[in-house]
């Protein structure tokens, strides 16, 4: 799998902005605007997906796990298999194994014992 930042991934592949809201660069999983995703080249489809350890934007349409869609001007290649980490689940160096929480005076954490690293 091909690692790339948002940014690499925007200059690349040029996602096109929701012409039904008018907002952003994404589309929902559901309705008008999901019908619009589906009807595009295949190879332009991308998918926002939670994963185990974060939230990841993946090549091609996928169902499970699913946030978001994306489209793009620029369509991906068969042969590639592209993700881009949006952000990461990490457990804090705070947290307690035994208690299974965090320190409530963490700054990084505020006690949850992890927290979302944006990349």
């Amino acid at each position: 799998m091909s690692e790339m930042t948002y940014e690499e991934w925007e200059v690349k592949y040029k996602p096109i902005p929701n012409h039904i809201t008018g907002e952003c660069c994404s589309f929902e999983t559901y309705g008008d605007e999901l019908a619009f995703v589906c009807s595009q080249d295949p190879n332009t489809i991308w998918t926002e997906m939670d994963g185990d350890n974060g939230v990841y934007l993946v090549s091609g349409y996928h169902y499970v796990n699913r946030i978001q869609y994306y489209v793009t001007e620029v369509p991906w290649q068969p042969d590639d298999d592209i993700c881009i980490t949006l952000c990461e689940f990490v457990t804090c160096s705070c947290y307690n194994e035994e208690t299974d929480e965090g320190d409530p005076d963490c700054e990084q954490c505020y006690g949850d014992g992890s927290y979302t690293d944006w990349k």
